[in-house]
């Protein structure tokens, strides 16, 4: 029983990662604000390109 919980816990939190490539982020920067963040982004959080990569922003317009 565990093991489902574990399971419907990572699958849920893929989903709400993969909400922040939506609002160019990586999926692993993704993993890292749902935590941060907790969840999925608003409608200004995202991700704005950078010379060294995307990097967060709470003035998201994309």
């Amino acid at each position: 029983m565990k093991i489902v919980a574990v399971i419907v816990v990572l699958i849920a939190w893929t989903a709400m990662a993969n909400s922040w490539t939506d609002k160019n982020c990586t999926l692993m920067q993704g993993y890292r604000f749902v935590i941060s963040h907790g969840g999925s982004p608003d409608r200004d959080q995202g991700c704005e390109d950078e010379p060294g990569g995307p990097e967060y922003t709470d003035q998201y317009y994309g």
